[in-house]
C-alpha cells in the first residue's frame, strides 16, 4: 500500500521508519509537482498538513484514495462532506485527549502572542529596525491584575488559565462543558466580553463557535480589550473587530490564524495589517514546534497503522 507524503518538510524520521517497517510504501511528492490531470491510482494514503484547501480538486489525483492522515486537531481545511461521499478515512489528533494533554505548543505560542500585544514588543522591534529609539512610543501594561477570559477551558484554554493565574491575573473563562472551580466561571458570553481586559479564544471551530465574537454581541466588549486568538479564524466575525478596532474600542488583536484562511484568504484584519498598528498575525504556527510536529505525527501514524491494518485483516 502506498503512502504519500504531500508535505514532506521536517516529518518526523521516525514515522517515516514505522511506515516502512509495517510494509507500506512510503514515498514523498509535493502539491505542486503533481501533474495536472494525471491519476495516481496506486496512493492509498496520503500525509497532509494545512498547505491546501482539500476539496474535489485535490482529491481527483487519487481515484483509490483510503484514508488521509493530518496531525491537526481542526479539519476545517478539509471538505469532510466529501470525504463521506467518497468513504475516504480521516486520521487527526482531535479526540485523543490524553495525547493531546502533552503538547502544550500552541499555549505557548498563545501566551507568546499575549505577552507581544500587551507590551507591544514587535512594534517596539520594528521601531528599532527602522532607526528610531523612542521609548514613549511603546508603553504597554503589565499583566497583574489584569482580568483575563479564557474562552474554551480544555486543553489549551487550561494552560492559558494556569499561565495567567502565574502571573497574578483574575481568571474568568466562559465554557458551558465544563466546570473548574480553580477559575471563575461565566455563564452569559456577552458578561464576559464586558468585564475582561483580555479575550483568548480556544475552541474547535463548529456551528456553535463560527462567529462567536460577531457584530451582534461585540459592543458588549470592554473598552480598550485585547483579543487574542490561535483556534480558527472564522470563530471572530473579523469585519466587527476592524470596525472596533478602528474606533478604538478595541485596544489591539493578535491571532495566529485568519478567517478565510483555507479557502479565499479574504481576512478582514489581513487587509488591515498596515493601516492599524495594534494588529498582530502569524501564519498559522501555533502548533508548529519541531519536538511537538515530531510526537503528533509519531503518535498518528502508529495510531493509523494499527487501525489500517486491522481493517485489512478483516477483509
Amino acid at each position: 500500500m502506498i503512502v504519500l507524503n504531500l508535505e514532506p518538510k521536517n516529518y518526523s524520521n521516525s514515522s517515516i521508519k514505522s511506515w516502512k517497517k509495517n510494509d507500506f510504501i512510503y514515498k514523498e511528492s509535493s502539491w505542486s509537482n503533481l501533474k495536472l490531470n494525471k491519476k495516481y491510482p496506486n496512493v492509498e494514503i496520503i500525509i497532509i498538513r494545512l498547505e491546501k484547501y482539500i476539496s474535489n480538486n485535490e482529491l481527483a489525483f487519487f481515484p483509490n484514495l483510503k484514508n488521509i492522515i493530518c496531525a491537526t486537531t481542526g479539519s476545517n481545511h478539509i471538505d469532510l462532506e466529501l470525504l463521506k461521499e467518497l468513504n475516504i478515512r480521516l486520521f487527526l489528533l482531535k479526540g485523543h485527549d490524553d495525547f493531546l494533554e502533552t503538547i502544550p505548543s500552541t499555549a505557548e505560542f498563545s501566551w507568546g502572542l499575549l505577552m507581544c500585544l500587551i507590551k507591544k514588543i514587535p512594534f517596539a522591534y520594528e521601531h528599532v529596525k527602522q532607526g528610531g529609539w523612542n521609548r514613549d512610543l511603546f508603553i504597554g501594561n503589565q499583566l497583574k491584575s489584569k482580568k483575563i477570559g479564557i474562552v474554551g477551558l480544555v486543553r489549551t484554554g487550561l494552560r492559558m488559565a494556569k499561565y495567567s493565574a502565574a502571573f497574578d491575573m483574575d481568571v474568568f473563562y466562559f465554557d458551558p462543558y465544563v466546570n473548574n472551580k480553580n477559575y471563575i466561571k461565566v455563564n452569559d458570553f456577552d458578561e464576559l466580553l464586558s468585564i475582561c481586559d483580555i479575550l483568548s479564544f480556544h475552541v474547535h471551530l463548529n456551528d456553535e463557535t463560527k462567529h462567536m465574537l460577531n457584530s451582534d454581541n461585540i459592543h458588549h466588549i470592554k473598552k480598550n480589550s485585547l483579543i487574542i486568538n490561535t483556534s480558527r479564524g472564522e470563530i471572530l466575525e473579523e469585519k466587527s473587530v476592524v470596525n472596533f478596532l478602528k474606533n478604538n474600542r478595541i485596544s489591539g488583536v493578535a491571532t495566529d490564524v485568519i478567517e478565510g484562511e483555507f479557502i479565499n484568504s479574504n481576512s478582514s484584519l489581513l487587509n488591515e495589517i498596515n493601516n492599524i498598528d495594534n494588529i498582530i498575525i502569524t501564519p498559522h504556527i501555533g502548533g508548529a514546534s519541531y519536538d511537538a510536529m515530531r510526537a503528533c505525527e509519531d503518535f498518528l501514524t502508529d495510531y493509523a497503522i494499527k487501525k489500517i491494518k486491522n481493517k485489512l485483516r478483516k477483509k
